[in-house]
């Protein structure tokens, strides 16, 4: 039987958090899932009625780009449409970028504990792995990354907010980061948690965009939109970046489905701000709600907090899943063994949450 390609000998397969359909199988239980950092809070209305009416074309094949959504993306982003591409998830755009950026003998530098994409798309085109630290507040840590940067280097992929640390990168140490790296070197930064922030520090990349850097941003309406399923990411870059990528990825990567739903979320911004605010309040409810019990966890600018347990998360994890909440030990993720990631939700399924988790810790 024929071998695949050596470097894909240690490539391991994705660990999702648990699904509904799975722990209802097991348990009986209509369970609330805190694993995944889906929105609690679910899609526009608009964006539910624009999937539906899309159902009568499902024997047509889809846009391969579909200028509306581009524009929209650019308008509310303050960029051009030539900036913008969409792809079936942020997955598999960072598998795009990774696959036309880099192969054998070149170097990706990722940060670790992160997505494990990242490592996984490195490992898909032959480059050789390099992995850095995050700083104390759990972002990627940029001096790390410097010091590892050689001849080699091609690609850099940091998260901000990190996942599943929550962690950013503030723009003067992004500014100064960006100056420092040679021109040969492309960064991409994951964004899918973007619109949960509220540091007024937080490192913006339009901009460097806009100027033509070697930058590329990474984001998601599977977040704060609701549309997971779906599966719509974007990304923005200048536009010989985003000429290229198109080439490259599929051409019929989005369903139709897709774009209509896309379509409709973004246009409905009012939706998004009140999903936004009520997540903000959530998150700052349940990091009090940690804190008043001594619990340590990562300060997070994203739509869920990894908390340190004093015992082991999967146990925990079980005991909470039995009690009808799905959450996610973050040693996937490559955190200790005690670490739990729960996602952010409405304040009342917070309340159930943490009587349950007061139960069983």
């Amino acid at each position: 039987m024929i071998d695949p390609k050596s470097s894909l000998q240690s490539l391991t397969p994705y660990i999702p958090g648990r699904s509904l359909e799975s722990v209802y199988q097991k348990t009986g239980l209509h369970a609330i899932k805190l694993a995944s950092n889906e929105s609690l809070w679910g899609p526009s209305p608009r964006a539910v009625e624009a999937a539906k009416d899309s159902l009568d074309r499902l024997a047509i094949y889809p846009e391969a780009h579909f200028t509306p959504v581009y524009e929209l993306l650019a308008q509310i982003h303050g960029l051009s449409a030539d900036n913008i591409i969409a792809g079936n998830g942020a997955d598999e755009l960072l598998q795009v970028i990774a696959l036309t950026y880099a192969g054998q003998g070149d170097e990706i530098i990722y940060p670790s504990p992160s997505f494990s994409e990242y490592r996984h798309n490195t490992l898909l085109t032959g480059a050789i792995p390099v992995e850095v630290g995050l700083n104390s507040e759990g972002a990627p840590d940029l001096h790390d990354v410097l010091a590892k940067i050689t001849p080699n280097t091609r690609l850099i992929f940091l998260c901000s907010p990190n996942n599943p640390t929550g962690g950013i990168l503030h723009q003067d140490e992004w500014q100064s980061f960006l100056n420092t790296l040679p021109d040969s070197v492309l960064i991409v930064v994951d964004q899918a948690y973007y619109e949960f922030v509220e540091d007024a520090s937080y490192a913006e990349i339009t901009q460097d965009i806009l100027a033509e850097r070697s930058v590329i941003m990474i984001r998601t309406l599977s977040k704060i939109y609701g549309l997971a399923s779906l599966r719509i990411g974007w990304a923005a870059a200048p536009p010989p970046i985003i000429s290229t990528l198109r080439r490259v990825r599929a051409p019929f990567s989005l369903s139709q489905t897709a774009w209509a739903a896309a379509q409709a979320a973004l246009l409905d911004q009012p939706y998004i701000a009140q999903v936004r605010k009520a997540t903000l309040e959530a998150r700052k409810y349940m990091m009090q709600e940690f804190r008043r019990r001594n619990y340590r966890f990562w300060p997070s600018q994203a739509n869920f907090v990894t908390v340190e347990l004093k015992s082991q998360a999967k146990s925990v994890a079980n005991q909470l899943e039995a009690k009808g909440y799905i959450t996610r030990p973050a040693t996937s993720f490559g955190l200790p063994s005690s670490h739990l990631r729960v996602t952010v939700a409405p304040i009342p399924i917070l309340e159930g949450f943490f009587r349950a988790f007061d139960l069983v810790t």
